[in-house]
């Protein structure tokens, strides 16, 4: 058996599971989890795994599988009166009947669940909804490696020191990270992320006193589960629940104020972190409405001789991607966070919480048949979002 599929006047192709059919509108999820509205006037063909009551425009109502023919036309396969064609434009509701899995066995049911990675044709990348849904079959494994650059700079002149003197901080960071994705069951997905950075530094007032420093290092080690609680309907999203957890495995330093110039050699949290969140997404078609919101807790720990207990942060998005064709997409989001001030030594430290609000643009670009590439660019929208960043994505899916 094949996962369900539509075959669309305009020649496309679509496998995965038919979600709904009601007042002539078909609502289907692709192989990425992602569902489409089709109006069933575009519809040139349509087959099902399962057994569907169908009521067409004449008013009449049968039941039975679908199949697509090799020449073109839909076929309804019935155990009353056999196959016939029919016209798939011509329907306007499907039901499915659930009564198969007492008719057919336990190998059919098995069969008829639906299979987000079996698509035999190619669809655009839904890159941009990573985190905010369920983007792999069970089974099916994804490995990113991702190069991020960041730098920040500041300077001014000296005049009482000579006329060409300057005073300048200049920082700059490569992140280099792998990420692995796995599918656990339909709804459940699993990743594991291992960051690794570069910091150089350089500190200059004039030329008589200039001091550097670099380092590689690793950094916060992080992992999370993704669980798609709701499927998208005509009414509601896609609603997923997702889970997060970091390890203080990178390095995190409180230096005096003769040293602060080497805080960007900090590249971790220094804590141990759980954040539960909830994602969602709603198919608006040609576009993808996307957003979620995670609640971050910090565990306290001693760092540099003082308990430090970071402020508990609320952190959001809200974003809009589009699918250009089978190999190009692009999509924006806004990310807000808000993180209460931190305590030290039990003491809250007023003026130490922070609002970063950012703006990101990315692209995901399907360079061969399981490779895609995804530049990024980011801007921060206000001083505490730091400098823009750009960074460039690849994954490879393993089917």
């Amino acid at each position: 058996m094949q996962a369900d599929a539509i075959y669309t006047k305009s020649g496309d192709i679509l496998s995965g599971q038919l979600i709904s059919f009601q007042d002539g509108l078909c609502l289907f999820k692709t192989r990425y989890g992602v569902p489409i509205s089709v109006q069933a006037n575009e519809l040139a063909g349509l087959s099902t795994d399962a057994r569907h009551r169908i009521t067409f425009a004449s008013g009449d109502i049968a039941s039975g599988r679908l199949l697509h023919t090799s020449g073109g036309s839909t076929v309804l396969e019935s155990d009353s009166f056999g196959r016939a064609e029919i016209a798939s434009d011509s329907i306007t509701a499907m039901t499915r009947l659930f009564d198969d899995k007492k008719r057919d066995g336990a190998e059919n049911v098995k069969a008829s669940e639906p299979r987000v990675g079996s698509d035999g044709g190619q669809q655009a990348p839904m890159d941009f909804l990573t985190g905010s849904t369920v983007l792999l079959a069970p089974g099916k494994l994804e490995l990113e490696w991702a190069l991020q650059y960041k730098q920040a700079r500041i300077s001014h002149s000296l005049m009482d020191v000579g006329y060409f003197q300057m005073s300048a901080q200049n920082s700059m960071q490569l992140e280099l990270s792998t990420t692995m994705r796995v599918g656990l069951s339909q709804d459940t997905e699993a990743w594991l992320s291992l960051p690794l950075t570069h910091t150089g530094i350089e500190q200059v007032s004039s030329n008589e006193y200039v001091r550097s420093t670099s380092q590689w290092a690793l950094g916060d080690i992080s992992a999370g589960l993704q669980y798609q609680w709701l499927q998208e309907s005509a009414q509601w999203p896609a609603v997923s629940l997702t889970m997060t957890f970091s390890a203080p495995t990178g390095k995190k330093r409180y230096y005096p104020p003769e040293e602060t110039w080497r805080d960007p050699l900090s590249n971790g949290s220094g804590h141990w972190g759980l954040a539960p969140g909830i994602a969602f997404v709603r198919s608006s078609d040609p576009a993808m409405l996307f957003g979620g919101l995670s609640y971050r807790w910090s565990f306290e720990r001693r760092i540099d001789a003082y308990r430090v207990q970071p402020g508990a942060g609320l952190t959001g998005y809200l974003g809009l991607g589009f699918a250009l064709n089978d190999k190009l997409s692009v999509g924006t989001r806004v990310s807000f966070s808000h993180y209460r001030n931190l305590r030290v030594d039990g003491q809250t430290i007023a003026g130490s919480g922070k609002d970063p609000l950012d703006l990101s643009l990315s692209a995901s670009y399907r360079a061969f048949e399981q490779w895609t590439i995804s530049p990024q660019v980011s801007f921060g929208l206000n001083e505490e979002a730091g400098p823009a960043y750009v960074s460039l994505r690849m994954n490879r899916r393993f089917e």
